[in-house]
């Protein structure tokens, strides 16, 4: 699906979608299954019981909350500021900004899984691991980029070159 700067949608979207799916499914269910294989093996023996680590449990929740919502705010931020360099490299820089961009908002989502693991670790509850990864799950649902989004954005970023507003080179 090309468009007034030559951008095909998919060849964008591909890449970050795909690693997105690699973190934010790949390694919330490689945790399960090390969490699995824990509980089911007695390996460790838990520091914290269910009811000592309740304040731990809602201290982390409060902070995977917080961290979907920074996904999102973090989402709108960077692929809305201006991406191209060149008006010449305009689709190669949206394809590279983009991968860039979306990596940043699925390592916050992966985080959410990454903070159910080491809750499960300090205090056991495979059940409150499980709640964990979900809400990580729905956080990336709501973050990843879609084609409607990306063509807000292509249009955001072509006010940006006509206005001649372009990003800065990284030193």
């Amino acid at each position: 699906m090309l468009n007034k700067y030559n951008v095909d949608l998919n060849a964008v979207l591909v890449k970050p979608l795909y690693f997105g799916l690699l973190m934010n499914i790949f390694v919330p269910a490689t945790l399960l299954l090390i969490a699995y294989f824990i509980e089911q093996g007695k390996i460790m023996e838990r520091k914290l019981s269910f009811t000592n680590g309740d304040l731990l449990f809602w201290i982390l929740l409060v902070m995977a909350v917080a961290d979907g919502a920074m996904a999102v705010f973090m989402r709108q931020r960077l692929f809305f500021r201006p991406m191209i360099r060149t008006k010449e490299t305009f689709a190669n820089d949206l394809t590279a900004q983009v991968f860039k961009a979306s990596i940043i908002c699925y390592a916050i989502t992966t985080a959410i899984a990454i903070y159910g693991f080491a809750l499960y670790m300090v205090s056991g509850g495979f059940d409150r691991l499980f709640l964990f990864i979900f809400i990580s799950f729905i956080a990336f649902q709501i973050i990843r980029p879609r084609h409607g989004f990306l063509k807000k954005v292509i249009e955001a970023q072509g006010k940006h070159v006509d206005e001649r507003r372009y990003a800065t080179p990284p030193k």
